[in-house]
């Protein structure tokens, strides 16, 4: 809009300029019809020479002159022909400059003048006329020309402005991709290279990401805390309850445990929930399950079990590594538990996720107890350790990392855990 206004205003400017220029080039020609005219010795006016623009000698060229005398025709132009400009009607109301309609309906500027020459009392009107289309033509081209330049100047303007987002912007852009990285956990802090302008900036947000692990790492230490805290009490508890004989000490020991398993369940839950939410968290699934695989050969050495892993390179969870510990830490150690000589962990990419697959060559489970195996305490074996909580945590805690878990029969005759988590994008 300012560059249309701004072009109006120079069109307007202009059109003034034309116009004075147009008036004076027919006071020019009039001034030399004055200085040309003389009276004679018999009491006539006479020109001692004629204007030389070749437009007054050209029928209806647009360019005319007269001369007259109480109204009647004294000298004119040849480009008038028979035709007249103006009558004289000897009031002297005569403007300097107006606009009529000349010969083949032309729309004419005028220019008269009452003149009174030497040695002749009688008043001449001087009248010089141009074609008020060639102010039009000449402001015409003038606002075409204004209008590619305006044009161009816009296209101009439009392009240093691209050119000042693309590249003024460019490290605001950056900003954004590493903030976009940390929360995909490909980065735990804003780098340090930006400019002066900037810098500022991703320092602050490095001081707030690094706050917000303090304050995890903080709430963690509490949670261990108030878990060491309880499970003293808990277990003094529960030695002195053997004391009390019959159903009263059943039901005080089974409501002791309940709580103890409450206060085991909403602790790992807070912990849980604090870690799923702290960005720049990775973990990388290969290196975690071979530590895993390390400490249950340990643990199943007299059974000889062949754990073994396939196709877990190069994939990088956006989960915390102690989760991810957890997670597949409960599940490999149950399908260990189950199987008889073998268990197989893979894993594939599927877009931004992992999909992991844990199976074994155990007995497996009926299919109508898949979805009962993750409630809180169900023991299907009494026979083997635990207390029935690991599936539930697993299951809160894949829930809280926006994942699935699902169970299946396996090819190799026992159970077939689906696990899908979150990859940490590049």
């Amino acid at each position: 809009m300012t560059l249309v206004a701004t072009g109006l205003l120079i069109v307007f400017l202009f059109k003034g300029h034309i116009e004075r220029r147009f008036d004076h080039q027919l006071v020019d020609h009039l001034e030399e019809l004055v200085a040309a005219s003389e009276v004679n010795i018999h009491n006539k006016s006479v020109l001692n020479w004629i204007p030389a623009d070749p437009r007054f000698n050209r029928p209806h060229s647009g360019w005319y002159w007269e001369i007259l005398s109480n109204n009647e025709f004294v000298h004119q132009s040849n480009s008038l022909l028979t035709t007249r400009l103006l009558p004289f009607s000897g009031d002297g109301s005569i403007k300097a400059f107006s606009q009529i309609q000349g010969p083949s309906n032309q729309v004419l500027r005028i220019h008269s003048r009452i003149i009174r020459l030497p040695k002749n009392a009688i008043p001449y009107v001087f009248s010089v006329a141009g074609p008020v289309s060639d102010i039009n033509r000449d402001i015409w081209k003038f606002a075409e020309s204004i209008v590619i330049v305006m044009t161009i100047l816009a296209i101009s303007l439009i392009g240093i402005v691209v050119l000042q987002i693309r590249f003024g912007l460019k490290p605001l852009r950056r900003v954004r991709e590493n903030l976009l990285d940390i929360k995909l956990g490909n980065k735990n802090k804003l780098p340090t290279d930006f400019p002066s302008e900037i810098q500022p900036l991703a320092t602050d947000l490095n001081a707030l990401l690094e706050y917000q692990a303090a304050l995890l790492n903080r709430a963690r230490t509490q949670v261990g805390n108030l878990a060491h805290s309880l499970k003293n009490p808990m277990a003094v508890l529960k030695n002195e309850l053997k004391e009390i004989p019959g159903e009263k000490g059943l039901a005080i020991r089974a409501e002791l445990d309940t709580a103890s398993q409450s206060i085991d369940r909403y602790l790992q839950r807070a912990r849980i929930a604090g870690a799923q939410n702290v960005l720049g968290v990775r973990a990388d699934l290969k290196s975690v399950s071979e530590d895993i695989i390390f400490s249950l050969d340990k643990l199943y050495a007299k059974r000889k079990l062949d754990i073994h892993l396939e196709n877990l390179n190069a994939l990088i969870l956006r989960v915390d590594p102690e989760d991810l510990i957890e997670l597949l830490g409960n599940l490999m150690d149950n399908a260990c538990k189950w199987a008889t000589s073998q268990v197989k962990i893979t894993a594939t990419r599927v877009e931004d996720r992992a999909v992991i697959i844990i199976e074994d060559d155990g007995l497996g489970l009926p299919a109508e107890k898949y979805e009962e195996i993750m409630r809180r305490g169900t023991r299907f074996d009494e026979t083997k350790p635990g207390s029935g909580l690991g599936l539930d945590i697993v299951a809160e805690t894949v829930e809280l990392y926006g994942g699935e878990l699902a169970f299946s029969a396996s090819k190799m005759g026992g159970l077939h855990v689906k696990l899908v988590l979150p990859l940490a994008i590049g």
